[in-house]
């Protein structure tokens, strides 16, 4: 039973075994045959085969030839047909056309050229390969790239020498220098390079693609580690980098053990003392080292001892910007020394601009200037001259980034200028691996940062136009290092240095004891500041005191010139404005150190109401956020120039209709009269006159004949006392007073023209104009 078991259970998976290598077959030959899309063939050349599945549909496209019932085509028979590339549909059968959706690419190439395969020679650290034959010209030579894309080079304008062409092709320095690794391969004129492409012959037979491979006969190199190489032992073991490690057979150091290892050279660190290593390569065949015009197979490269480990601490250096620089930091003995030694990048010495030990390690600021190659390689050195070598580090490059600045003010949209009154916040774009710091300009613009963000002001003597200049840096160095500025980059935008205008806060200051502008009267003596939005009572003797209070010495020179519409009017106790008094002004305001003021004329009555009203001009040109501004008055003030409660003044009554009810003979209507009336009424706190009064005076009755029922006249002088209704209609106040009148009088006749017997004493009812008022208010 288990031997059963056990057999079914190999027989399943051998079965299983079976049917996976059949289907990778199967694959691997579909993914053939999909890839082989692209067939190339000489012009002129025999009919190619389209392949066993494969059939012609249709007519066919730049010369090219059906034969063979289809199952073949023939290349044009034209060299000016060489590279053009046409598409040919084709099914695995005639009927199977109709639906087909399968193509197929065909390529014309020129003839193959006749190399002379032993004349290749490769100079791969000039990045140049040289060869001879015959019918040279459009050949072209691929090397490795991407892996679905091979980089190639053609030969356009051979050399004749001898009888023979030569051409030379450029193909890139990282390519293998090994003569054997296939690494460079050919393809006749107009050949498509892509890897899947299938050459034929000028007999239509399938190349072989070994046919294509260059395998130069001399490889010359004139590098074998880099320039600036150096042995750095202050671990125990060298490694040194190798440009070519694939043409190394063998390597010798002396008494010093080495090798090559992972393609590099590893070296034993050699006695205090030894202060350079000739070190001895063996070359593949073939391959031979020229230095100077000179060939030599088995070099030997002088290279210095390294005992003191270099780092670039600071990043990637800018390229193509002045003052660049970076920072080393060195550790072991030279950290002990570092103001001993000097530095250089390449072979161009360098400044030392700061130095700084921290945490037993020494950190030296080297400004390396303008520089635009991709790396840079800094050596220490010690001793006078080039010295010796005793440290070398290598650093990237990178372009400087674009700084691009915008300034706002809080509050409000972003400005075009640098406030010279006040901060702006400056937002400047965030790196990933450093920091932007704005930098001051002196007697142009300082820079500050407030929670985070930087803030720049200019001077208040700078004129004209200035770019932000900004420090890059490295935040996460060690202090004080990370405040070393390893450039200066300077934003493209010029921006002119001017004060920025924003709204003071007039309005609101008002209700402070510092406030911006104030009305200001004397009031018994003593100073009165005026409350905005109240109206104010004040005594007619303080007219002439009151003044608005523009303290500039309160302004804040943040809010920059105040450009003020400022609107003062006195009306009468009618509501009538006196022109004289009127004020409409725009002022410029500024922070300075005594205050302006403006007087308030034209009050010339009491019960005169002055008002005040401060707004700031909504000019666009000159705020910031003007378009905010509402328009109407920051603040306003109200005063009335007048406290009495009471009035006694005098006025001339013209009655028409009055009545007299007296005795029978006596009373009767008279239609005109005229008299003094003295007046005592009360006042309401705007100045107006209550509607009754206590009257009194004297009165000329019936001045045109009037006379009573029996024909008795009315006329006489008397005095009256009563009440009296009055309304001013014009002038309300003024000794030019108008008003409409009705009368309750009790009259006491002082003299008459009729009956000496009839009733001196009457009632008089009736109406009257009065004209003027003239007396006092207590």
């Amino acid at each position: 039973m288990r031997l059963g078991r056990f057999a079914s259970i190999a027989v399943t998976i051998v079965a299983t075994l079976a049917f996976g290598l059949i289907a990778l077959v199967v694959l691997v030959g579909f993914e053939r045959e999909a890839h082989a899309e692209t067939l190339q063939a000489p012009y002129g050349g025999r009919a190619i085969a389209l392949g066993s599945q494969r059939i012609a549909c249709g007519a066919m496209p730049g010369g090219w030839i059906v034969e063979s019932m289809g199952r073949a085509v023939r290349p044009p028979a034209s060299a000016s047909s060489v590279g053009q590339v046409v598409e040919l549909k084709v099914a695995s059968s005639m009927e199977a056309c109709a639906r087909s959706t399968d193509a197929v690419k065909l390529v014309t190439t020129g003839r193959w050229p006749r190399l002379d395969r032993a004349s290749f020679s490769l100079s791969i650290d000039e990045g140049r390969l040289e060869g001879r034959g015959r019918d040279l010209k459009g050949t072209v030579v691929t090397f490795p790239a991407a892996p679905e894309q091979p980089v190639f080079d053609t030969c356009r304008e051979p050399q004749v020498e001898g009888g023979a062409e030569i051409c030379t092709w450029r193909v890139p320095k990282t390519v293998s220098a090994d003569p054997g690794a296939g690494a460079l391969r050919w393809r006749p004129a107009g050949a498509d390079v892509s890897p899947d492409a299938v050459l034929f012959d000028l007999e239509g037979k399938r190349a072989d693609p070994a046919l294509f491979t260059i395998a130069p006969s001399r490889v010359q190199v004139t590098q074998i580690v880099p320039v600036d190489a150096a042995v750095d032992v202050s671990s125990g073991t060298g490694i040194v980098p190798l440009l070519h490690p694939e043409i190394i057979s063998a390597v010798e150091c002396g008494n010093l053990r080495c090798s090559v290892e992972a393609s590099r050279l590893a070296v034993q660190a050699p006695p205090a003392s030894v202060t350079t290593l000739d070190i001895k390569f063996r070359l593949a065949p073939h391959v031979t080292y020229t230095k100077k015009g000179t060939q030599d197979p088995q070099p030997v490269v002088k290279l210095s001892i390294l005992r003191c480990p270099m780092t670039v601490v600071s990043g990637p250096a800018l390229r193509g910007i002045e003052g660049a620089r970076v920072i080393v930091r060195l550790e072991g003995q030279c950290s002990h020394d570092i103001a001993q030694l000097h530095f250089a990048v390449g072979s161009r010495r360098t400044d030392v601009v700061q130095t700084e030990t921290i945490n037993e390690a020494s950190y030296a600021v080297l400004a390396i200037g303008n520089v635009d190659a991709p790396q840079l390689s800094i050596t220490a050195a010690r001793g006078d001259g080039e010295g010796s070598v005793v440290a070398i580090a290598r650093t990237d490059t990178k372009p400087s980034p674009l700084v691009r600045s915008v300034l706002v003010i809080p509050g409000y949209p972003p400005i075009d200028f640098i406030p010279n009154n006040r901060s702006a916040q400056v937002h400047h774009p965030s790196l990933n691996d450093a920091a932007l710091a704005l930098l001051p300009v002196q007697d142009v613009y300082t820079a500050g940062n407030e929670g985070g963000v930087s803030t720049v002001q200019g001077e208040i003597n700078a004129a004209g136009y200035v770019a932000l200049r900004f420090g890059y840096r490295n935040p996460t160095l060690p202090a004080p290092l990370d405040r070393v500025d390893l450039a200066v980059l300077t934003d493209p935008l010029q921006r002119m240095v001017k004060e920025a205008a924003l709204p003071a806060p007039i309005g609101t200051s008002v209700h402070t004891n510092q406030p911006l502008v104030e009305l200001v009267c004397y009031e018994d003596g003593r100073p009165f500041l005026a409350r905005p939005g109240v109206i104010e009572h004040l005594s007619y003797d303080s007219s002439d005191s009151c003044r608005v209070v523009f303290h500039r010495e309160r302004l804040s020179a943040e809010y920059g010139t105040q450009k003020l519409q400022v609107d003062i009017d006195v009306r009468k106790l009618d509501g009538s404005v006196r022109p004289e008094a009127k004020v409409s002004q725009t002022v410029i305001l500024r922070a300075g150190n005594q205050p302006r003021i403006a007087w308030i004329k034209g009050v010339a009555a009491p019960y005169d109401r002055i008002s005040v009203r401060i707004s700031h001009v909504p000019d666009e040109t000159h705020y910031l956020g003007a378009l905010e501004i509402l328009g109407a008055p920051s603040v306003q003030w109200s005063i009335i120039l007048g406290k009495g409660r009471v009035r006694l003044y005098a006025t001339t009554a013209i009655p028409t209709g009055l009545y007299r009810f007296s005795d029978s003979d006596h009373s009767g209507v008279m239609s005109l009269n005229f008299g003094i009336i003295s007046r005592f009424t009360w006042l309401d706190s705007d100045g107006k006159e209550g509607l009754l009064g206590l009257e009194g005076g004297i009165m000329a009755f019936g001045l045109t004949g009037s006379t009573g029922p029996s024909g008795k006249s009315l006329t006489e002088v008397g005095a009256v006392l009563g009440l009296g209704l009055a309304i001013p209609i014009a002038n309300a106040a003024s000794p030019t007073q108008a008003s409409i009148n009705l009368h309750a009088w009790v009259e006491q006749r002082i003299t008459s023209t009729g009956d000496e017997g009839a009733n001196p004493r009457a009632i008089i009812f009736g109406p009257s104009i009065s004209i003027g008022n003239v007396g006092t208010t207590f």
